[in-house]
């Protein structure tokens, strides 16, 4: 019995001290509580120390910041947002809502916020880093490059804004510039995987693949469990036509991402490469069982099936792609070709004009029309072709050879013999046009 009113007296002891602290006492408790990352502890200090002050700037701003570490952004912008009222030039108020409302996906509340930050404090680099971030989350690259250009003249240091520079080039298909800015981040922060990896991909769609091996492989020395740079240096190997390596780099990154469904279609192309279409079709099978939908993998299965001439097979995979993707040029062309080659020229005839409708500028898809027409002898609608043909490629002889036979079949002798001169010029050794010249009676 003396125990419990031993407990008894001691905790209303304790309750006494904690009704007689000062808004500084809670202040500091929640402070304690809040580095040591104990939100829900600080929240709560910094709520008794508003209620015996609540014109104290600092517990609302913290109180902010224990509401963001927990992602209740909207209780977070009410606490920045009330500093703000009760001290308007508080600078970090506006930084940290920014950071709040950037991370809603409140882009435009985030820049606002961030250019008053600038109005206070011109020389803030980190302000107008952020502010780049959210123009290039509102896909305005241009105002979000004049932000980390201006980053960087205040800070020429700041790895970030380089990094992120590099990021809006890259996009824009820089990628001299965007190497150039990636180059400098590493050169800051060797140590960052980010920038090795961006390094890379802008060396790959350079077409500078050993670099961007080296720079996929520092990745890895980095960050091994990326699997992205697995994949990517997979990609670079099969583009130098070692495919033994770009298989053993996309089965390291199945091992780290089995469910990655763009893996298995890479590796089902280099089998492809390699000749391997039954190891081919395995992994095309696994990754349209990741991701059904995926309408490079259904063409990519149906140009596996073509090879092997199962052409019936083919054509359903195109359509698969085609219904999954409507604006898929190359499925519409290949199931047109893969028509054509089963003597359907009525319906490749449809998938080839579709082809062009998506890709006009597609040499193949006219290419492989006026094929079509010249079987159904429509002699007329295949010029029609191969004259666009020809004048978008005027340096392929066997563009003038092929029009040179349909002229033939039309019995216009001359424009015939024009267009296989003009193709004998380009490519002398062109053993079907001395045979069209043969046929036409022309002395070589």
């Amino acid at each position: 019995m003396k125990r419990a009113i031993l407990i008894f007296v001691v905790l209303l002891f304790s309750s006494l001290t904690s009704l007689g602290q000062t808004a500084e006492q809670h202040f500091q408790t929640g402070l304690a509580h809040y580095n040591g990352k104990q939100y829900d502890q600080a929240i709560a200090s910094f709520s008794s120390a508003i209620g015996l002050s609540p014109a104290m700037t600092s517990a609302w701003y913290n109180r902010g910041q224990a509401y963001f570490y927990k992602v209740n952004y909207p209780a977070a912008i009410l606490n920045y947002t009330q500093v703000i009222v009760l001290n308007p030039a508080y600078v970090d108020a506006y930084f940290q809502r920014g950071l709040a409302y950037k991370n809603s996906k409140n882009y435009d509340a985030a820049i606002a916020d961030y250019s008053n930050v600038i109005r206070l404090a011109a020389t803030d680099s980190q302000a107008f880093h952020n502010r780049g971030l959210c123009y290039v989350d509102k896909n305005m690259p241009d105002q979000a490059l004049a932000d980390y250009n201006e980053a960087i003249r205040l800070d020429p240091n700041y790895t970030k804004a380089y990094l992120n520079r590099g990021v809006v080039f890259y996009r824009k298909r820089n990628y001299p510039f965007a190497i150039a800015d990636f180059t400098k981040a590493v050169a800051l922060d060797p140590k960052l995987a980010e920038a090795r990896y961006n390094l890379g991909q802008a060396q790959y769609f350079s077409g500078n693949y050993d670099a961007a091996i080296a720079e996929y492989s520092a990745t890895l020395l980095l960050s091994p469990t990326k699997s992205e740079a697995y994949m990517q240096r997979g990609l670079a190997y099969q583009k130098k036509k070692n495919f033994d390596a770009a298989i053993a780099d996309y089965t390291a990154g199945i091992r780290i991402a089995p469910q990655n469904s763009e893996i298995f279609h890479n590796r089902g192309n280099t089998y492809i490469d390699k000749g391997q279409i039954d190891l081919a079709m395995a992994d095309f099978n696994e990754a349209l069982r990741l991701n059904p939908k995926a309408s490079r993998t259904y063409l990519a299965r149906g140009n596996a099936h073509y090879r092997a001439k199962r052409y019936d097979t083919a054509i359903a995979d195109y359509s698969e792609a085609i219904k999954a993707d409507p604006n898929y040029a190359d499925a519409w062309l290949n199931r047109g070709v893969t028509n054509h080659a089963l003597t359907k020229y009525d319906l490749a005839l449809p998938d080839l004009t579709q082809a062009i409708k998506i890709a006009p500028t597609d040499l193949k898809g006219y290419k492989n029309r006026s094929m079509s027409h010249y079987q159904m002898k429509n002699y007329d609608l295949a010029l029609a072709d191969l004259n666009e043909l020809i004048r978008l490629d005027p340096r392929t002889a066997h563009n003038y050879a092929m029009r040179a036979e349909t002229y033939e079949k039309k019995g216009q002798k001359d424009m015939a013999i024009a267009d296989y001169r003009t193709a004998q010029k380009l490519e002398p050794t062109n053993t079907f046009v001395k045979a069209g010249l043969a046929r036409l009676g022309v002395a070589q």
